[in-house]
């Protein structure tokens, strides 16, 4: 699916990666409908973009409020805006400790990394298998192939999209609807600008983004890099369970 002249709904716009995608994929001629809970910086980002005939919309959105996001949808539906491809970006990674787990942290990264893609499928989906067209992207992470150090919330909420998306993927398979999972390792966004350990083979925004259009252009199952990373994240999977744990615990001293 070439992406220009295409309906294409972003969460998570206002910074990293979604307003990159926002930018590049608006000089290739798509209109855009942008969401995220940051107004000033969602807004700042629409004027920046190339203009399109039928106008950018633009939303507040908490992910994660499922009553937002069916307002949203409804009002999309009502006003007979077509969405071509849906690129679930929206994401959330407030750390973890073991010692001391915060349960209203550990449900905010399901709600924002899992549930805030799983509330757009349910209500978008729909008129897509009424045309039997459409794309969908969910921004996932090799931080969900297997559990990480530090960040049992993250790696949970991610592996859990990982799977849904695998699943939905074989249900809309008829429907000629593609389902694509992005599976990125460090990026430099305003998530890892936060994260105080190393993070090896950090990628730029642009170069990641551009690595992301190209794969959904391609109608890639999944969308993975940088290689290195990928390659360790396969090769952790295989590993037993005892030695990986050894492995990662001394990785991070």
């Amino acid at each position: 699916m070439k992406l220009n002249n295409k309906t294409i709904l972003i969460t998570g716009a206002s910074s990293g990666i979604g307003a990159e995608l926002a930018i590049q994929l608006a000089a290739k001629g798509n209109r855009l409908v942008l969401l995220a809970r940051r107004c000033e910086l969602l807004l700042e980002l629409v004027q920046q973009l190339a203009p399109h005939a039928h106008e950018h919309l633009y939303f507040h959105c908490d992910v994660s409020d499922p009553d937002q996001v069916k307002d949203i949808c409804d009002w999309i539906t009502k006003s007979e805006v077509t969405i071509d491809v849906l690129i679930l970006n929206a994401g959330f990674n407030g750390g973890f400790s073991v010692k001391e787990i915060d349960l209203d942290l550990f449900r905010q990264h399901v709600e924002v990394n899992f549930f805030g893609a799983v509330y757009f499928i349910k209500y978008l989906v729909p008129e897509m298998i009424r045309r039997k067209s459409g794309l969908i992207a969910v921004n996932g992470s090799l931080a969900g192939y297997r559990g990480m150090p530090k960040a049992a919330a993250y790696s949970a909420a991610k592996g859990a999209l990982m799977n849904f998306i695998d699943s939905i993927r074989i249900d809309l398979y008829k429907y000629n609807i593609h389902c694509t999972l992005i599976s990125p390792g460090f990026v430099k966004t305003p998530i890892t600008d936060r994260v105080e350990f190393y993070m090896p083979f950090m990628m730029s925004v642009d170069k990641a983004t551009h690595i992301i259009v190209r794969g959904l252009e391609r109608a890639q199952t999944e969308i993975r890099f940088p290689w290195p990373m990928v390659c360790a994240a396969q090769v952790g999977r295989l590993l037993p369970n005892r030695f990986y744990a050894w492995l990662m615990q001394s990785s991070r001293r």
